[in-house]
């Protein structure tokens, strides 16, 4: 492992300890959004810090209030971690392939537009429509 590696997973594992143990929505240590500061409106990101501390605490249901998106995405980001993984692992052929393929059609090409125009259709229905 290099120096970059350990430092990445080191600053990473502190988050998650900051997040499970400290509630954001309590705390004045994390940052704000300034998109909703400037504009009184909701960016796709908006309740994403608390959404993870409710994650990390047990609360399915509150993560999905604070914000759908991010807790929704949170599989998917970790299945390209474990693709990123397996192809810079040595050895498995098969799983390579695999891992490959996936991160074509997963990661590539019209899945960029297609989480560009939910991450959009969310932004807009978050601030325009009663459900959220």
């Amino acid at each position: 492992m290099t120096i970059v590696t350990v430092a990445a997973a080191s600053a990473f594992a502190a988050a998650i300890f900051l997040y499970a143990l400290y509630d954001p929505s309590a705390s004045r240590f994390y940052p704000k959004c300034p998109f909703h500061l400037l504009t009184g409106l909701e960016c796709p990101g908006c309740g994403s810090q608390r959404a993870v501390h409710c994650l990390l605490t047990g609360d399915l249901p509150g993560a999905l209030h604070y914000n759908f998106l991010v807790t929704a995405a949170i599989p998917y980001i970790l299945l390209y971690a474990v693709i990123c993984l397996i192809l810079r692992t040595p050895g498995k052929a098969g799983m390579k392939r695999l891992a490959s393929r996936l991160d074509l059609v997963l990661y590539h090409g019209h899945a960029v537009r297609v989480i560009l125009v939910l991450v959009l259709i969310f932004w807009l229905a978050r601030n325009f429509t009663p459900a959220f």
